[in-house]
């Protein structure tokens, strides 16, 4: 401990340092996206060699009516907008995803945790780590070892944080894969699908293309497995597993050789040690005293040395035996949480990132609005300046009637305006998408039954040959028919131009 103290008080200023750049890379990390943001904003800001003094040398005018830099600008800041705070709609999608693939509630591991975990192992790996210093370092001095033990012990508890982690995730990871199979097994449905070979196009933008589709695909759709849809070996744990039993016996065999190594020492020292006492057992023996009167004393004070050293013995191995337990314990705390925490979906982190920790949509719309009118704010003053910035330059360089219509209508043209008309084009071109995948999809259905149809419809009657119908038969007759042409009525799969017609009526269009 005295060594210990010395060491943070010697190197006190590095370790401050080292600490406080710590912390600032995990602030930098958890706000990432806001920093990029500062710096862009910075960017376009400065005076010589800014953005905005770039884009406002581009005076080309576009068919809509914006000025083609005003567009580079505004969809540049529109990316942060999707990047940091996605739409509510992208909310539902996130919170469909992670409940499809069985990992609503989950979080991803903190850096606080991760931080938390290094610190515990590192405590636990220290007292191993200076005994490894004095081998790994032969002939060093006793600063030199107390340093080195501190790299040591930092280097084995990040290594098995992220071992443990891994291992944690994998479980987990194998855990839907099982269930998977368990309840593909117990699906007694005749058109039960087929695991294997099958086309994913899930994602988090398109998560409903498969609410229709059993539980146990739902999560076959959302994670990554083998050919066969099978767990596989459990590599990470057996690496994991090796590293936590190899180190554990490790760390017990050279704390016990090093235990014995210091005993031999001190029994070595203690025979070649001078006696300086004038009046001992020992040198009356030498002067020729009988055996029967120094044969007693000898055994007591074996028998006491053997007492002594067996006591010294077991509570040294009972102390090394409880250090190897608590570090497995460590190692198996760390492993449940990298189960209780880690994700296994292919886009289930970024699915959690979208939700955060918002009970309800109407806190995350209005957690929405607040950034988006935040970074709107930025976005609109930076379009701002480079639509004086055009305006200077298109009246230096003499303007046509086009570019002057355009400047003269500047402040018609908002980043708020270019977002939400870049948002209705994505939404529309998303419903297009689904409704072609629809119409495949029924078109697809529809032909095996059209077939079946063709193929055993009833011959033409022939009237010579047949007596003629009763009003029963015909009534019947004609009741079939007038049902079946019901049926193909209501089957009738909308046309590409019938859905566009359809649409333009939703959205107020106008034909």
């Amino acid at each position: 401990m005295d060594e210990l103290y010395a060491f943070l008080l010697l190197y006190r200023a590095i370790i401050g340092a080292a600490v406080l750049t710590a912390i600032f890379v995990i602030l930098v990390i958890a706000w990432w996206d806001e920093v990029k943001l500062f710096f862009k904003s910075a960017l376009y800001s400065l005076p010589l060699i800014g953005k905005t003094r770039r884009l406002s040398k581009d005076i080309s005018v576009r068919r809509d009516g914006w000025f083609a830099s005003e567009r580079t600008l505004c969809d540049d800041f529109a990316g942060d907008i999707r990047r940091i705070a996605a739409d509510p709609e992208m909310y539902d999608r996130s919170k469909s995803y992670l409940g499809k693939v069985q990992e609503l509630g989950r979080n991803e591991l903190g850096i606080l945790m991760r931080v938390l975990l290094i610190a515990m192992v590192f405590v636990e790996a220290l007292g191993f780590a200076y005994v490894l210093a004095g081998y790994t370092l032969p002939g060093a001095s006793e600063q030199l070892q107390v340093q080195g033990s501190f790299f040591i012990a930092f280097l084995i508890s990040c290594v098995l944080v992220f071992l443990t982690h891994q291992s944690g995730q994998e479980l987990h990871k194998r855990g839907l894969i099982k269930k998977i199979r368990t309840w593909w097994i117990h699906d007694n449905a005749e058109d039960r699908p087929n695991l294997l070979g099958r086309t994913n196009k899930v994602t988090l933008e398109n998560d409903q293309v498969d609410d229709n589709d059993p539980a146990y695909m739902q999560i076959l759709h959302r994670v990554d497995t083998n050919a066969h849809v099978t767990p596989g070996a459990p590599m990470w744990t057996i690496i994991a597993a090796i590293a936590i039993i190899g180190v554990a016996i490790g760390a017990t065999y050279v704390r016990y050789e090093t235990y014995q190594q210091e005993k031999t020492a001190e029994t070595i020292g203690a025979n070649t040690s001078p006696n300086n006492s004038l009046f001992s057992l020992e040198g009356l023996a030498s002067e020729g005293l009988p055996d029967v009167l120094t044969e007693p004393q000898t055994e007591a004070n074996n028998q006491a040395h053997n007492e002594q050293e067996g006591a010294r013995d077991a509570a040294n191995l009972t102390t090394y035996a409880i250090l190897a337990t608590l570090f497995i314990l460590i190692q198996i705390m760390g492993i449940g949480i990298g189960y209780k925490t880690g994700f296994a979906g292919k886009e289930s982190s970024t699915a959690r990132r979208i939700i955060r920790n918002f009970p309800s949509r109407t806190s995350y719309e209005a957690w929405y609005e607040r950034k988006r009118d935040a970074i709107a704010r930025v976005a609109q003053k930076h379009l701002s300046n480079l639509q004086a910035r055009l305006t200077e330059n298109a009246t230096s360089n003499g303007v046509d009637k086009t570019h002057r219509e355009v400047i003269q209508h500047s402040a018609d043209r908002t980043f708020i305006e270019h977002y939400e008309q870049t948002e209705i084009k994505a939404e529309q071109s998303r419903q297009n998408s689904e409704a072609r995948k629809l119409s495949r999809t029924v078109e697809s259905k529809l032909q095996p039954s059209e077939s079946i149809k063709t193929t055993t419809a009833p011959e033409p009657v022939n009237q010579g040959k047949t007596a003629a119908e009763s009003p029963e038969e015909m009534e019947a007759r004609i009741r079939r028919e007038l049902l079946a042409e019901k049926e193909a009525k209501e089957k009738h799969v909308e046309t590409e131009d019938e859905m566009r017609e359809r649409m333009r009526k939703e959205l107020g269009l106008g034909s």
